[in-house]
């Protein structure tokens, strides 16, 4: 496969991660270029590639770019690409929530637009890249290049996922709930087990393997076979305390969770009789 030349509009985690990835798994890495003059240094001095003073040398000097600045930003570098020669190259973005579509008016440029959205958690642009192999990509964007950019990210051993265009605000939602959802529910759990005079450094601590071992078996197994608690038993006594304890501004959601649980525990024990659990939860 020919490896194209690729470069980074913005020197923040995502770019540093995928820069140095890129680069250590074979790719053409030429190099950064960001308003910060100092985050492009940096960037090009952790991955040892090229730093571009401006947007128009990167642009003569790349086939691939990859803007990866905050979503707010990228309509504003699109607006300055558009305005240079920017025929025949490929534009790629990484945001999750938006679209190839961003790129408006591509088509009068001759460059050919592409979502390309690491689902990874960057953490620290230092080390992020380290574990970034286990990363899934999606990918949508214009059919020219969509196999040789889909195949370059396989090459790597990375696996790709083909979402439609018009399904990203979904795709995005699916993210956060797996991801900053989970962490306010956790923070929930802390604030609720420290109203018990447990410090929340210990509330947490406490929680951790039942937190990781939820996440464990719902991975090795399956939702049904990792399900437990009051819900999954039909503990309608059980349900009706933790409402009688709870914070009103959480009932709706302890609500709205325990009927997906009740759905999952119907498909787990299609015999049982949930009738009881489900009229409750209903009128909470």
């Amino acid at each position: 496969m020919i490896k194209l030349k690729i470069s980074f509009v913005g020197a923040g985690k995502v770019g540093f991660t995928l820069g140095k990835y890129f680069k250590l798994n074979g790719l053409n890495i030429e190099g950064f270029f960001s308003n910060n003059p100092d985050s492009a240094i940096a960037a090009s001095d952790f991955i040892g590639c090229s730093y571009f003073s401006s947007l128009d040398d990167l642009v003569k000097n790349s086939e691939i770019i990859f803007i990866t600045t905050n979503d707010d930003s990228i309509i504003e570098v699109w607006k300055k690409l558009k305005d240079l020669n920017i025929e025949g190259k490929i534009i790629c973005h990484c945001s999750g929530s938006l679209s190839s579509e961003i790129f408006y008016d591509i088509n009068n440029s001759g460059a050919y637009q592409y979502s390309i959205h690491p689902m990874y958690p960057f953490k620290d642009k230092y080390n992020s890249y380290k574990n970034f192999k286990t990363a899934y990509f999606s990918m949508e964007g214009h059919p020219k290049y969509f196999d040789y950019l889909k195949g370059l990210l396989e090459s790597l051993g990375n696996s790709v996922l083909s979402i439609p265009k018009e399904r990203k605000g979904e795709y995005h939602l699916a993210n956060v709930m797996v991801s900053n959802l989970v962490l306010s529910l956790i923070n929930i759990g802390v604030e609720t087990l420290s109203n018990c005079g447990v410090d929340s450094e210990t509330a947490l601590k406490a929680m951790a393997p039942l937190i990781n071992s939820n996440i464990e078996n719902i991975l090795s197994q399956s939702f049904e076979n990792a399900i437990t608690g009051p819900v999954v038993r039909g503990d309608v006594n059980t349900l009706n305390k933790h409402i009688e304890s709870m914070n009103g501004d959480y009932k709706e959601l302890y609500k709205k969770l325990s009927l997906n649980l009740l759905k999952i525990s119907k498909n787990k024990n299609p015999e049982k009789d949930y009738s009881l659990a489900q009229r409750f939860l209903e009128t909470i």
